[in-house]
């Protein structure tokens, strides 16, 4: 048996490690045949890296280092700037093997349920999406599960080596993501629910491990401090619990779209554990994959009830959601189950990946409510069209009025856009630019303002000069166009 189980092993990791070399080609062939646009989040990330910081306005530094480093080794196009995902997830894939294989070492199922857990994460519809794009949620779900790997080290062997690992990685997952904190509270429902674990409480390692994470995040918590706290009242803000209480609309709005986040038949597994306590508070290894899963999706569902919840908040809980269903099915022996929700994950992920081809294939006119991508399209033409209007004037600097659209000309304006400004008329610092790129800081010179809601009147009372340049339309299709007007002003006078 032992002999079988040596060989069943590595034959198991190699397929994982192929499974894991063909999705990141695939993924990497498919966003260079797409040459998707960068959104303006991601735009906005890629200026934060032109200025490496400990902080920023609405998030901790770890997606523009990662980013920074992309474009160095890179080069600054969107594949450059999305470099380190590629890399990101397969890891992230790979670690998650880890944790499931350390969990449940010594059961006979110990190496299928680890790779199945890893498979399935790497497969998921978030993970399709994720892998595409340079977010935050990216590094956060990677030290998310480097955390869970070291914590089950550690209440496994109570060595000082893994707490200190994981409370390493869960201060990089801080500098990642503010959800990291969930960390806390989910290692707090399982130590609750683990009586022989209560011991822990009384010993250093955990607290240690503890101030090693403080004391990672400590230059952004002096960023914070230097900047008004503004990315804590930021995260604080966007769940508006200061509003009207109870919105089922909302909640039951959230809850559909975990199915999409996770991919529906691994949702409806996930749930199904879920209404069966038992089975998982008998066995310690599941309670650890169901608090570090269950207990922040709990709270994500419960925040969307009392205000609202993006769909991919609780994306880093279907770390340890993915094995857990994975070693529910696999102990099961529900084999049709695991190939049968890889097989929806990966025809999402295709459908994802080549919905213009297959509408050209099968001629279809996609429309700006039927392509899903048309939100997002455009930019690079209006950037374009903006860095005319710079070379046209030398001398003038960008200017912008709304976040989304100055990142995106930040980025396809770009080299002209390096030295630009921002209005900011309601005098509230409600983004990063808003905060950094005040035109009140420099307000002498010529300005080019790209801007759809401009007027000149506007205008004209916050400029000693302006005159239109020119109504830049941009056709994405038949019924969906970008319209600007853009300006040109002379010396801000002040709102």
């Amino acid at each position: 048996m032992a002999s079988a189980m040596g060989r069943v092993a590595p034959d198991l990791r190699a397929r994982l490690l192929l499974a894991l070399l063909a999705l990141t080609a695939w993924r990497l062939a498919t966003a260079w045949h797409r040459e998707l646009e960068l959104y303006a989040d991601e735009a906005q990330y890629w200026s934060w890296s032109l200025d490496p910081d400990w902080g920023y306005y609405s998030k901790p530094p770890m997606v523009a280092w990662l980013i920074r480093l992309g474009t160095a080794l890179f080069g600054d196009g969107e594949l450059g700037v999305r470099a380190a995902t590629f890399l990101i997830w397969p890891l992230t894939a790979w670690a998650l093997f880890l944790l499931a294989r350390r969990l449940f070492r010594g059961e006979a199922h110990a190496e299928r349920s680890a790779f199945w857990a890893a498979l399935l994460f790497a497969t998921l519809p978030m993970t399709s999406l994720g892998s595409w794009l340079i977010t935050s949620d990216g590094p956060l779900l990677l030290f998310w599960t480097l955390s869970l790997y070291f914590l089950a080290g550690a209440l496994r062997d109570d060595r000082w080596r893994d707490w200190l690992l994981a409370g390493a990685a869960a201060g990089l997952g801080m500098m990642s993501k503010y959800s990291m904190v969930f960390l806390l509270p989910a290692l707090a429902v399982h130590i609750a629910l683990s009586p022989q674990r209560h011991g822990l409480l009384r010993s250093p390692k955990p607290y240690a491990a503890a101030g090693l994470a403080l004391l990672m995040v400590a230059p952004n918590i002096a960023w914070n401090a230097a900047h008004q706290f503004v990315s804590y009242r930021h995260t604080a803000e966007i769940s508006q619990l200061d509003g009207a209480w109870l919105h089922p609309d909302a909640f039951l709005e959230f809850l559909a779209a975990q199915f999409g986040v996770f991919g529906p038949l691994t949702a409806l597994g996930l749930l199904l554990l879920a209404l069966r306590p038992r089975a998982l508070l008998a066995d310690e290894r599941l309670r650890f994959l169901a608090a570090f899963s269950l207990v922040p999706l709990a709270a994500f569902l419960a925040l969307s009830l009392l205000s609202r919840a993006f769909a991919n908040w609780a994306a880093f809980a279907y770390v340890a959601g993915a094995a857990l269903v994975a070693v529910g099915w696999v102990m099961r022996d529900r084999r049709g189950w695991l190939v049968a929700a890889l097989a929806f994950n990966l025809a999402l992920g295709a459908a994802l990946y080549h919905y213009h081809d297959m509408a050209r294939a099968l001629g279809i006119e996609l429309t700006g409510r039927t392509d899903p991508y048309a939100r997002v399209a455009g930019y690079r033409a209006l950037g374009e069209e903006t860095r005319r209007l710079l070379a046209a004037h030398p001398g003038a600097r960008l200017l912008g009025d709304d976040r989304k659209t100055f990142a995106a000309l930040l980025y396809y304006a770009r080299p002209l856009s390096r030295e630009a400004a921002y209005l900011n008329p309601g005098g509230v610092i409600d983004d990063h630019y808003a905060l950094t790129a005040d035109v009140r800081r420099r307000p002498e010179g010529e300005f080019i303002l790209v801007s759809r809601d401009a007027t000149r009147e506007q205008l004209s009372a916050w400029f000693a000069e302006v005159r239109p340049l020119a109504a830049l339309h941009i056709p994405i299709h038949r019924d969906r166009a970008l319209d600007y007007q853009a300006w040109w002003a002379r010396d801000f006078l002040g709102y």
